[in-house]
């Protein structure tokens, strides 16, 4: 079965291997679900005031002992102190600049690799990856060699009944979060104190605690995909798209008639899916469209993005709804629409995103309809060229918005101790505008980016109590991304992998590897994996001795791998050896060899979907022009507090344990980082 899967480099690639928890998932529990909310909303208004009562006398109890009343977490993904001290040195950012005047500011060591998911999963547990198995995106599936998630997995069905054209699942559908480890929301949470997580990364699918939590990054779309658009147009743009992306339009007196496409039909023993019907009907004296979806008409002006707008797919008895934005990309002699990938709708959730079960419909009637995908800025979109700077910006702002209502909503209820939220916003508009940074002055969409978190800073505080801890911090730097390094090509031309006879060398996802012969292969962003014997289906090299002496060899000569156009330049920093530089129990779930690039440098595209390029190395000419997938020490994040901190060079693990230490709270002895708040004379980890 095929599915869609996007990897957050700007691409969207079809993988045999995934397949999402849209359709079947969606509508085996929609009904259910849908009761629960409708009945924990209620039970919600109603428990308001003990709930207020029950949080009063837990503070009382836990703060006795603890250094802070409340800790207020803001996550800035992406946020870089190269950046942030060339701004606030301008006089940009007065909010940053009083923290660290008055508080605290450093740059704060980021995970080993250097990606977000990593990153984030350190910042809630306290491990490295080797601790809590997070090393990416994707890992590989060793009975297949094919993709998959890594930060969780679908169970299905073992059983089904067939009839005729349906086919009925006789068990559920699970879905199973693979990331180890525990939060330090659910530790404080178990001492009784109050807990909001607002989209914080790796948080699907929604684990228990007693507290309240809204999904972030890896939430899929209703499709059970990572996000991909979809372009409704008269030019036949199949060659700029992701796959099954454009739909034609074909008028006829002014009207086209077309499909939006939905979840995979649950009892269809032909996954087919579901649809509904559109309807696009040209005006003659405006540049404007009018749609017709499900009973609703939208007049789409162009540049201007709808509000969500909601869609109900029906099987049978069953609706199930997502939600959508469209926007008008042209009106004249050609029409173009585009269309966000299909939100699970917070209000009438087709699957958990939220705990409890109906906080994201709770939420979501305080605040206004949100978004709910993983990965809300469609970059690909901007890649593609299918949605202009302007667009992509208008849209990267919409989501930045929404969060800060959710933001705000949680603080002045005043009810939490404990509230984390993490904004996608400044990794989104680096990613795609950092190329111009690299030519001088930081670009007008990036130093705006900062500004407007530096105001969110002042309107956080505003909002919390005086005696509010506050930790601003971001997972991770930037830098520039201008050449490429495939590194299926550097293994194949070293003899390390081979090509099957008369293969298509540019076929996804290593289809074109002989693996009888291959002794090591590359997937995803910053990951080579052996071909082991005993782990990999086909595996060939044998543990031991024959293992130990393949990684050293590949470490040798990879860091000495140098790019020879023009200036002959270092392309790899270090490479770092899984099984000997961790020694946590996930080690050997991740990738054999972890590849940290120099600044400049990065797997190329065609690299992680597992491409065999003719050559190693290439330009960079996408809109994604900024990365962080290099060594770990080119891009550290920030930390600012609103008090002073005692260790002066921190790490990203160690935010799980200080926020417990503000608590008064001990943490688990599993935890590698060390609290901010204490005096220690010994070295920080690295």
């Amino acid at each position: 079965m095929t599915a869609i899967l996007s990897i957050p480099d700007g691409a969207t690639f079809s993988v045999l291997a995934y397949l999402g928890p849209g359709g079947g998932f969606a509508i085996m529990f929609y009904s259910l679900t849908i009761l629960l909310v409708a009945a924990g909303v209620v039970v919600l208004i109603i428990s308001s005031p003990l709930i207020a009562l029950r949080a009063v006398f837990r503070r009382g109890r836990t703060r006795r002992r603890g250094h802070a009343r409340q800790v207020v977490i803001l996550g800035l993904d992406g946020l870089d102190p190269a950046v942030v001290t060339r701004l606030m040195d301008q006089g940009k950012l007065p909010h940053f600049r009083t923290l660290a005047t008055e508080g605290h500011f450093s740059s704060l060591a980021t995970s080993t690799p250097a990606m977000s998911p990593t990153a984030w999963s350190s910042f809630m547990t306290g491990r490295d990856a080797s601790g809590h198995g997070i090393f990416g995106f994707l890992t590989r599936d060793p009975a297949s060699c094919l993709p998959r998630l890594n930060s969780y997995d679908i169970v299905e069905p073992r059983r089904s009944w067939r009839v005729g054209k349906y086919r009925f699942p006789l068990s559920k559908r699970r879905v199973r979060m693979l990331r180890k480890g525990v939060p330090f929301w659910t530790i404080a949470a178990r001492h009784g104190l109050e807990a909001t997580v607002l989209r914080v990364p790796i948080t699907f699918p929604p684990e228990p605690f007693r507290g309240r939590l809204v999904s972030g990054m890896c939430v899929p779309d209703l499709l059970g995909s990572q996000g991909g658009y979809s372009l409704y147009g008269t030019v036949d743009r199949r060659a700029d798209t992701s796959r099954d992306g454009y739909h034609p339009l074909r008028f006829k007196d002014g009207v086209a008639r077309t499909q939006i496409k939905g979840p995979r039909h649950p009892w269809s023993a032909n996954e087919r899916h579901l649809t509904v019907p559109m309807q696009v009907r040209r005006s003659r004296q405006a540049e404007t469209v009018t749609l017709r979806v499900n009973r609703m008409r939208l007049d789409l002006k162009v540049g201007e993005y709808t509000d969500w707008v909601r869609l109900k797919f029906r099987a049978g008895p069953v609706t199930i709804c997502g939600i959508v934005r469209f926007c008008l990309i042209s009106c004249g002699r050609e029409v173009e629409i585009y269309m966000t990938a299909i939100h699970v709708d917070p209000e009438r959730p087709a699957m958990r995103i939220g705990h409890p079960a109906f906080f994201s419909d709770a939420l979501a009637k305080q605040v206004g309809t949100f978004g709910t995908l993983g990965l809300m800025e469609d970059t690909s979109a901007l890649n593609d060229g299918i949605l202009d700077e302007r667009t992509f910006l208008e849209q990267v702002w919409q989501a930045c918005e929404e969060r800060k209502a959710m933001l705000f909503a949680t603080i002045e209820r005043k009810l939490d101790d404990l509230v984390v939220c993490v904004f996608d916003t400044p990794d989104r508009v680096q990613h795609m505008f950092w190329r111009d940074l690299d030519d001088g002055e930081v670009p007008a969409a990036i130093e705006h980016a900062y500004v407007e978190m530096d105001r969110l800073v002042g309107q956080t505080l505003a909002r919390a109590a005086k005696d509010t801890l506050l930790l601003v911090l971001s997972d991770h730097g930037f830098t520039s991304f201008r050449r490429g390094v495939n590194l299926n090509a550097w293994l194949h031309r070293n003899g390390y992998l081979h090509v099957l006879p008369g293969a298509d060398r540019g076929a996804d996802w290593l289809q074109a590897v002989d693996w009888s012969r291959t002794r090591a292969y590359a997937l995803g962003l910053v990951g080579i994996f052996v071909n082991l014997k005993g782990r990999e289906a086909r595996g060939i090299v044998e543990p031991g001795e024959e293992l130990d002496e393949l990684l050293t060899e590949l470490k040798v000569k990879l860091e000495e791998l140098t790019d020879e156009d023009g200036a002959v330049r270092r392309a790899i920093r270090r490479v770092h050896v899984t099984q000997r530089d961790f020694d946590g129990p996930q080690r050997f779930d991740g990738p054999d060899l972890l590849i940290g690039f120099e600044k400049g440098y990065r797997c190329s595209r065609e690299g992680a979907r597992g491409c065999l390029s003719e050559e190693v190395f290439c330009d960079n000419t996408k809109h994604w022009s900024g990365d962080h997938c290099v060594d770990p020490a080119l891009v550290p994040g920030v930390l600012f507090a609103n008090r002073p901190l005692k260790r002066r060079a921190p790490h990203i693990m160690d935010v799980a344990p200080t926020v417990l230490d503000a608590f008064g709270l001990e943490p688990p002895s599993d935890m590698q980082g060390r609290s901010l708040l204490e005096d220690l004379e010994t070295e920080p980890n690295t």
